[in-house]
């Protein structure tokens, strides 16, 4: 489980709160990252506030490693996978169609690119919405209250 500390800035909802915390890389493959507002190293995130934490509380922000793993895998090997099976598509169906292989492979290649990278944004806007993908606040740390 990938876990984070950071402040909670305020409360959102009954059962939500946002979180300023530092950003790393790690935060580059994440699904949650469209409801992130990053500015420089600080970024606020919207995290589901399971520990009851209050504005001023110094938390523990958790995602699951499987969720990571999943998301990374969707942002990074995802358009590379679809990039070179375009390609080889292509490759394979130029001389069939009389098209110089190379151009076609490229086109292919980029075109299959740009459809994985719709794609991901599609799913990115769902898993903006439910539960499974969103970062939860597990503990709050003790006499960590701002005042």
């Amino acid at each position: 489980m990938r876990q984070e500390e950071g402040i909670v800035i305020k409360t959102a909802s009954h059962d939500r709160a946002w979180v300023e915390t530092i950003r790393t890389s790690a935060c580059e493959g994440c699904a949650s990252k469209g409801s992130c507002h990053a500015s420089g190293k600080a970024m606020e995130v919207c995290a589901i506030n399971d520990a009851g934490a209050k504005i001023g509380d110094r938390v523990v922000v958790s995602i699951g490693t499987g969720t990571l793993l999943k998301m990374s895998l969707l942002a990074y090997i995802f358009p590379v996978f679809a990039l070179m099976t375009g390609a080889g598509i292509c490759n394979v169906l130029a001389p069939s169609l009389g098209v110089n292989a190379s151009l076609a492979a490229a086109i292919g290649g980029f075109g299959s690119l740009a459809v994985a990278f719709v794609v991901i944004r599609l799913f990115e806007g769902r898993i903006a919405q439910g539960e499974t993908y969103t970062p939860r606040i597990t503990r709050v740390l003790p006499g960590s209250t701002l005042t």
